[in-house]
């Protein structure tokens, strides 16, 4: 992990409250993840983040004690590069007095990735792809696989042969993600189409997203994507 500069630390120090969050119990059986949102920030302090109250919350209390071992994660969604921080810290305190939040330690190091205009960020996300209907829903699913890759205009995607698939057609891309029950669903334009290498069934796909369906493309679908798959990729 690159070493965390004190220009690294002035970012996290101005991400704003609410700002949506991860929080990965380290326990020593497997981790347990966790959604919550920033409170407030102490520099060099302290990290204050909502306690959550759902049954993913109420499974984990055992755990969310004093000194427990955390990876806290956030995505500033106000920056045009969507930089998404993650750092190692403990449990330091749990208040209830004017709210319910969970206090943890100021990092000592920090680990960022900037989503930019052009960059392509390495996923592993189940997906699929489905014949897209005229008022723009899934229909039939056309290829099961994954999302192999994220930027926030397109992405690549490997999977079952598109029976049929053709440059420039649109389909539906539907990401699930393993923490939550949410499935993602984006109006994709297929721009690539690679074979299968030898020995190998899946072929790939390139496609941009499909911005002439307006509301129907998330714009933070990158983002969702990369804080997803960091949720189930546990740092050692």
């Amino acid at each position: 992990m690159p070493h965390t500069t004190e220009i690294d630390l002035a970012y996290l120090n101005r991400i704003n409250c609410n700002t949506e969050a991860q929080l990965q119990v380290l326990t020593p059986l497997r981790p347990i993840r966790l959604k919550t949102r920033l409170i407030g920030i102490d520099p060099d302090n302290a990290i204050i983040l909502a306690l959550g109250q759902d049954k993913y919350w109420q499974a984990a209390q055992d755990y969310i004690t004093q000194g427990q071992g955390v990876v806290v994660r956030l995505i500033n969604s106000d920056d045009p590069e969507a930089n998404i921080l993650a750092f190692r810290s403990q449990i330091k305190t749990l208040l209830n007095n004017a709210g319910r939040w969970l206090v943890v330690n100021y990092p000592k190091e920090l680990q960022s990735v900037a989503l930019r205009q052009h960059s392509r960020i390495p996923v592993h996300l189940a997906a699929s792809i489905h014949e897209r209907t005229a008022e723009g829903h899934a229909s039939h699913v056309c290829s099961s696989g994954y999302l192999q890759d994220v930027s926030v205009t397109g992405g690549a995607y490997m999977g079952e042969e598109i029976e049929g698939g053709s440059l420039n057609k649109g389909y539906l891309l539907e990401v699930k993600f393993e923490q939550t029950p949410e499935t993602l669903s984006v109006p994709i334009i297929l721009k690539n189409i690679q074979p299968p290498e030898p020995g190998r069934s899946q072929y790939q796909y390139g496609f941009i997203l499909d911005e002439t369906q307006g509301e129907e493309v998330p714009s933070d679908f990158a983002q969702k994507v990369i804080i997803n798959h960091l949720m189930q990729q546990p740092k050692s």
